[in-house]
C-alpha cells in the first residue's frame, strides 16, 4: 500500500472519537459464559449443571474429558487416578507443568486444582484409588462414567462396577493415530466385556497372578488423537445426559442431539481420517452381563431370599 493510499484511508476514517459510536454497556450475549450453547436447539444447562461424573483416569484422555467437562460446565467431577505426573505425560496433558513431574505431583489433584481455576462452576473430586478399591457408594451418586484409562484391568473393573450399579459408561482408548469409543448403556447393550477374546483374558489373568504384574506396555500417543477420541466421548455423554430419561420413559433419545452409540463401536483412523462405526453384540457368555451369568445370579438370590 502506498503512503498517499494510507493518507486517503486515514481521512476516510477521521479522527479517533470523533464521531464513532460510543459502546456504554456489555450485552448479556458477552457476559454470560455459557451464551453459546444455550443457543443449541434442546440445550437445558441447569442439567448439566446438576449431573455428575466420573472419570476414570487423568492422564491424556482424562485430562481432556475433564476440561470439556468443565468448559461445558457440568456441576461435579469425581477423578481417579493413583499415579503420579511424568515428563512423558506433558505433551498431551494440558493440565500438567514440568513442576509437577518434578514434584511427583498426584494426576488427580494437579488436575483438580487446574480444572477449577478454568472456573468455579464445576467442582473437581480428586480420588487418589486404585478402581478395585474405589468406594463403590460414588457409584450411586454420578449420572455418567468416563474410561480414559490405559490398562484392560482397571477398563474391566470400571465395566463390572458401572454395569452393576447401571450407570452408562463412555469407553474411550487410542494408540497412535488410532482411536475408539464404545457406549454401554446397563442392561441394554453389550458390555465391554461381550468382545473380549480369550487372549485379552489370559493376558490379565497373567497380570493379576499371584507371580505379580506384568509390565503393560507403552503405547504411542499424540495429542490430535487424544483431542478427537476425548471430544467424541463428551459428545456421546451430552447425548445420554440430555436424552436418558425419555429413553428410559419411552425407548427414544433427544431429537436434537440424537442417539449415542449404543451397542456399537466407534473407531477412529487418522492416517486416512477415516471412522467406522461397528456393531457389538451381546454375549450370552459374557462372565459380565452374559445371560447364564445373570441367571445364576438370580438363582443365587433367589436361594439367600429363600
Amino acid at each position: 500500500m502506498q503512503l498517499d493510499e494510507l493518507q486517503r484511508n486515514a481521512r476516510d476514517i477521521g479522527p479517533v472519537g470523533a464521531s464513532a459510536p460510543k459502546i456504554t454497556a456489555v450485552s448479556d450475549v458477552d457476559t454470560d459464559r455459557f451464551e453459546r450453547q444455550k443457543r443449541l436447539e434442546g440445550w437445558d444447562q441447569k442439567r448439566i449443571a446438576d449431573s455428575t461424573a466420573l472419570v476414570a483416569g487423568a492422564g491424556a484422555l482424562g485430562n481432556e474429558i475433564v476440561k470439556n467437562l468443565v468448559l461445558l460446565g457440568i456441576g461435579t467431577i469425581y477423578l481417579v487416578d493413583f499415579d503420579h505426573v511424568v515428563s512423558s505425560n506433558l505433551s498431551r496433558c494440558i493440565f500438567f507443568r514440568q513442576s509437577d513431574s518434578r514434584r511427583r505431583s498426584l494426576k488427580a489433584e494437579v488436575v483438580s486444582k487446574r480444572a477449577e481455576r478454568v472456573t468455579r462452576n464445576t467442582k473437581v473430586i480428586p480420588l487418589r484409588e486404585d478402581l478395585e478399591n474405589l468406594d463403590k457408594k460414588i457409584y450411586k451418586k454420578i449420572d455418567i462414567a468416563f474410561g480414559g484409562l490405559d490398562n484392560l484391568a482397571a477398563r474391566i473393573q470400571l465395566n463390572i462396577d458401572c454395569y452393576y450399579n447401571r450407570v452408562p459408561l463412555v469407553d474411550g482408548g487410542m494408540e497412535g493415530l488410532q482411536g475408539q469409543v464404545q457406549v454401554m448403556m446397563p442392561p441394554d447393550t453389550a458390555c465391554l466385556c461381550c468382545s473380549l477374546t480369550e487372549k485379552d483374558w489370559d493376558i490379565i489373568w497373567s497380570r493379576l497372578s499371584c507371580t505379580g504384574p506384568i509390565g503393560e506396555r507403552k503405547m504411542p500417543a499424540i495429542s490430535t488423537t487424544t483431542s478427537i477420541i476425548s471430544a467424541i466421548q463428551v459428545q456421546e455423554a451430552l447425548k445420554i445426559i440430555f436424552g436418558i430419561e425419555n429413553y428410559r420413559k419411552n425407548k427414544k433419545w433427544n431429537e436434537f442431539f440424537g442417539e449415542p452409540l449404543l451397542g456399537k463401536r466407534l473407531f477412529y483412523a487418522g492416517a486416512s481420517e477415516v471412522f467406522r462405526i461397528y456393531e457389538i453384540s451381546k454375549n450370552d457368555k459374557c462372565y459380565v452381563c452374559g445371560s447364564l451369568v445373570e441367571k445364576e445370579g438370580l438363582q443365587r438370590a433367589k436361594e439367600k431370599a429363600g
